[in-house]
């Protein structure tokens, strides 16, 4: 990093302590004149203070714990090359695992790759044998590609990688000098809208680039967005920006587990320690969304949703694994107790669920659980429990289920496009595969493969013990 980016880094503000606005779970008993019904959740301000400070020296000191969310080189894990007995229980095999991740992105993910734009499609219409025009896929479909370049050593795929961000920093990125938003990104359909959930994915991917390529743009990339998630910060933790009304919106996707994600990476690979400070004070503000049965609704408050919950879970253990606050610690063992409670007998979670316990949209988003599973064996790694490793297995084992293998029975297996791919919605809905979806299955494979590998063999007979009572 040259000296003028490191001044730039420096500038920063450090986060500070301040009031925040949250909202209390007021429950109604009973109809009343305003027509509410039972358990209606009413909205309301509340001040949410901070337990502490930290103090100065806290500040200088060092990260030490490793954290990211792209590959398991992140977490310090070496590739799995041992075999996985243990697997067996669940019907899973290291080696089809292993094969399945490379088919997928040899043969299917890099087929949805424009060489002429430098970016991939949108998504793969099975119906239509066609595809869509590139768009925000490109934030997150390349993290696979790094993960795989870390795996297999393929310069190629650092090398896509490298143009999709290209592409995004071109076609997406707020960069005008008057924009009060520079380096938000903007959603593909409502253009006038700026996301902080695309942004913070945006910082990931380009800190990703920066730790492997050492190129002075793609950290300045970072640096860009995450001035914009500040600015949401400032703005009560604001979700986006209309540029149409200029205003912010608090309301719509929580994505505070991306951001206090992309934080810890911008900290880890700057050693900018204020990073850490920032992505507590988005930590505490979650803490306050937290439902008394444990679940996160992360959609306007109102909504669990399944695309959101691993980015939370993964955030509040990097915060307590590096802050030592058990509140975080509390506040991740709950919200994993509760996805435990209710994981399928198949292993997937339902897209959407409303605070009452209805299953809003009967959807499963295939590349969800193995996202999901990426956070659980993280709590897993801090906690020793058992059930946390269990579900991630049985979640990845869903997930596999719905790759479409060459000569399976799956819809439109007789169309090459569609091997090895993972369809973006079960039951089926349109028929279309996404890097979304694939991105998160194979990257959950690796991790958790290479998890598992790092384990000794007393935590494979505690964890058979628990299948057994389960």
């Amino acid at each position: 990093m040259n000296d003028q980016r490191m001044e730039t880094a420096v500038r920063i503000p450090p986060a500070r302590p301040s009031p925040i606005r949250g909202y209390t779970l007021i429950e109604s008993r009973e109809d009343d004149a305003t027509g509410r019904k039972p358990g209606r959740a009413v909205e309301s301000w509340t001040t949410v203070r901070w337990p502490f400070s930290r103090p100065d020296h806290d500040r200088s000191r060092e990260i030490t714990a490793v954290y990211g969310i792209i590959s398991p080189r992140t977490w310090g894990l070496s590739r799995c090359e041992r075999p996985l007995p243990g697997l067996a229980e669940y019907g899973l095999d290291r080696d089809d695992l292993e094969n399945r991740c490379f088919q997928n992105t040899y043969r299917w993910l890099l087929n949805t790759y424009d060489e002429e734009s430098g970016a991939f499609f949108g998504h793969y219409d099975a119906r239509t044998d066609s595809f869509a025009p590139p768009q925000n896929v490109n934030l997150i479909a390349p993290w696979q590609l790094i993960a795989a370049y870390d795996r297999y050593g393929d310069a190629e795929l650092l090398a896509k990688a490298v143009r999709a961000s290209d592409w995004v920093e071109e076609n997406l990125v707020e960069s005008h000098p008057m924009s009060l938003v520079c380096g938000g990104v903007r959603d593909n359909i409502k253009r006038t809208e700026v996301w902080v959930k695309y942004a913070a994915d945006y910082v990931t991917l380009n800190v990703g680039l920066w730790e492997r390529t050492r190129e002075e743009r793609f950290l300045r990339r970072a640096f860009q967005s995450a001035q914009f998630i500040l600015q949401a910060e400032y703005n009560d933790f604001a979700t986006r920006y209309d540029d149409w009304v200029q205003e912010w919106s608090t309301l719509g996707w929580q994505s505070l587990g991306r951001v206090i994600e992309c934080f810890f990476m911008l900290a880890q690979a700057t050693g900018e320690r204020c990073w850490i400070e920032h992505a507590e004070n988005w930590g505490r503000y979650g803490l306050t969304l937290i439902a008394p049965n444990g679940c996160m609704y992360l959609i306007r408050n109102a909504y669990y949703n399944s695309d959101l919950a691993a980015d939370v879970l993964r955030g509040f253990t990097f915060l307590y694994e590096e802050l030592g606050a058990t509140e975080f610690l509390y506040g991740a063992r709950a919200f994993a107790d509760w996805h435990v409670r209710t994981q399928r007998a198949d292993g997937a979670w339902p897209l959407t669920i409303d605070r009452q316990g209805n299953v809003v949209a009967n959807y499963v988003g295939p590349g969800d659980p193995p996202n999901i599973a990426i956070a659980l064996l993280r709590l897993h790694k801090v906690t020793g429990e058992p059930s946390y490793l269990d579900a991630a297995i049985r979640g990845i084992r869903y997930s596999a289920g719905r790759q479409v293998i060459p000569g399976s029975d799956h819809p439109f297996h007789d169309r090459p496009r569609t091997h090895w791919g993972l369809w973006s919605w079960d039951p089926h809905y349109d028929y279309t595969m996404s890097g979304d979806q694939s991105t998160h299955y194979v990257r959950g494979i690796y991790f958790l493969l290479d998890y598992l590998a790092s384990l000794d063999d007393s935590v494979w007979e505690e964890l058979l013990a628990y299948t057994r009572t389960r």
